[in-house]
């Protein structure tokens, strides 16, 4: 399931115009917008029942943000939350469906969503932390490499995977990015441009061996490092010969979850 062209650039729009009315410049603070609008928020210990719900009672909206007992409102996953929940807020068909009574599905935070509503607040999130205009200036302002990951990182205070899947949304330069876990392909994302689609295990979801991610499932090696590997390392060619190219690869290792992330470019 995916959000259709039209609907994006609405929402793109609609979270652009958000940004830049309250943060014309620096980083946007979701805290600040919900104020700005009347809408009162919580941060509280709520176990695993959610990550952040928007609830419509008694004529005003309330947001309840879960700290898991941990996060700080500043971290990068509290604050996408935040931004998801005012997504729901600010887009008519959501809040106009709250204000009827009808619930929202609870949200969690998630590399994959299936249902529309909540691949729509995570859309509208992701413009309104990293706004188009801004976040393409600074990502198209020098080579890519993963220290330019780390500076748009850093700049508008996201996560890694919330920072490449917007570059690739932007389509600021051909890469892809592979999720593994269990020794396998768990998703993947590329740019339109990026010149490589068929894995060496196409088909069975398996991770390719001759990879730095498969390093890591198959030997236990982690690198700090960017490393070079071979195209054919990662992926099949049905036309052309790929002996000699080589890819970039820098791993993500989240060791608590059993995942690597994979950035691959040239």
């Amino acid at each position: 399931m995916e959000i259709k062209s039209p609907r994006k650039r609405e929402l793109s729009q609609l979270a652009e115009f958000i940004a830049m009315d309250y943060f014309p410049e620096g980083v946007v603070d979701p805290a600040t917008i919900a104020d700005c609008s009347d809408v009162s928020y919580n941060y509280g210990n709520y176990r695993d029942y959610f990550d952040g719900v928007l609830e419509y009672e008694d004529g005003r909206f309330h947001i309840y943000l879960n700290t898991h007992g941990a996060f700080e409102p500043s971290i990068p996953r509290m604050r996408f939350t935040f931004a998801h929940e005012l997504g729901h807020y600010f887009i008519d068909e959501h809040r106009n469906a709250l204000k009827k009574g009808k619930s929202l599905h609870t949200s969690f935070y998630k590399l994959q969503r299936k249902n529309i509503v909540e691949l729509e607040a995570d859309f509208f999130a992701s413009c309104l932390l990293m706004p188009e205009v801004r976040f393409k200036e600074l990502a198209t302002s020098k080579k890519f490499d993963f220290s330019l990951v780390e500076l748009l990182k850093n700049s508008f205070q996201t996560s890694i995977s919330a920072t490449l899947f917007r570059m690739i949304e932007l389509d600021t330069y051909p890469f892809m990015v592979v999720v593994s876990e269990a020794n396998r392909i768990k998703y993947h994302w590329r740019t339109e441009d990026f010149p490589y689609k068929y894995f060496v295990e196409h088909g069975t979801g398996k991770l390719p061996v001759l990879t730095a991610a498969g390093d890591f499932f198959n030997h236990g090696e982690e690198y700090a490092d960017t490393e070079e590997v071979e195209v054919s390392g990662w992926f099949n060619s049905y036309k052309d010969d790929y002996r000699g190219i080589t890819l970039y690869e820098k791993c993500i290792y989240q060791t608590s979850l059993g995942r690597v992330i994979s950035i691959l470019w040239q």
